[in-house]
């Protein structure tokens, strides 16, 4: 069971979820039926031209954090010193959460994992994912049509699980238990990677709900408290940089199953695994 965050977010998914959560989730569901063509323009809302600079920013973050494992693995430095060492992600398999026809596997992943498997809800865009792969179909493995709230990954089969601009649709709970079940799905020195919308940091909203597609775009405080009930910590966290002034801003984190309870305090909201870097 979740703990609250606040009075504002208890009493927003007791409003939101009243009918059981069939009409939350129905309405996501529907709208990416009717306003999606499976294209890169389709799955980027219309904004297809933040490819590029998304792309370019999450190999960069990628890089950095296999940089800083690497560093904590051969001299215990680093956030996490003191605590053991953690040991280095492999570059052997991923899993793509929310990868509609493979645009983060095709430009991304394939770039740095052998394998990737893709989990996508709508089953026309995941039918589309070995054409659009092009050059890059030998690094796809297995496709899961499947919704985030119901998916479990294998245990101990991911060394990387990226989840990309979809975990809004997802209440908190669900949220939560989610990245549990990736926790479980890791390898060891696996990460999950969270590349989402949030509220600036001068909000005074918790969330902020689009009626459109039934989503909410989180608080940094309240993503964090979320990582923190799933039993994550954050190895590192930074913005998205290249980005228009005009779009919500975007936050990539590095998280990894917190290993004792040693670290429980880093952990916390506020104060979540000390992986700084936050720009």
């Amino acid at each position: 069971v979740m703990a609250a965050f606040s009075s504002n977010t208890t009493a927003f998914w007791e409003k939101e979820l009243a009918d059981g959560g069939g009409e939350w989730y129905g309405k996501s569901t529907q709208y990416w039926i009717e306003n999606c063509p499976p294209t890169l323009d389709g799955v980027l809302g219309g904004f297809a031209a933040v490819d590029p600079v998304d792309v370019r920013e999450s190999a960069k973050f990628l890089e950095d954090v296999a940089a800083c494992q690497q560093r904590r693995c051969s001299d215990g430095g680093g956030a996490g010193a003191g605590e053991g060492r953690r040991p280095a992600m492999r570059r052997e398999h991923a899993l793509d959460g929310g990868a509609g026809i493979g645009r983060v596997t095709k430009h991304l992943l394939s770039n740095f994992f052998a394998k990737v498997d893709l989990l996508e809800g709508n089953q026309r865009l995941l039918d589309h994912a070995p054409d659009f792969l092009g050059e890059k179909r030998a690094h796809l493995g297995e496709m899961f049509c499947d919704t985030l709230q119901n998916f479990a990954p294998r245990e101990a089969a991911y060394d990387c699980i990226w989840v990309q601009w979809v975990v809004i649709y997802l209440t908190d709970v669900d949220f939560i238990r989610f990245l549990a079940r990736c926790a479980r799905g890791l390898r060891q020195g696996g990460l999950i990677f969270i590349k989402e919308n949030v509220l600036d940091k001068d909000s005074t909203n918790d969330l902020v709900k689009d009626e459109d597609d039934s989503s909410v775009t989180r608080s940094l405080a309240l993503m964090e408290h979320i990582f923190a009930e799933a039993g994550l910590e954050i190895v590192l966290k930074r913005h998205q940089q290249d980005w228009a002034d005009n779009m919500l801003p975007v936050m990539m984190y590095a998280l990894a199953p917190r290993r004792s309870s040693s670290t429980d305090e880093e952990a916390k909201p506020g104060a979540a695994g000390g992986g700084g870097d936050e720009r």
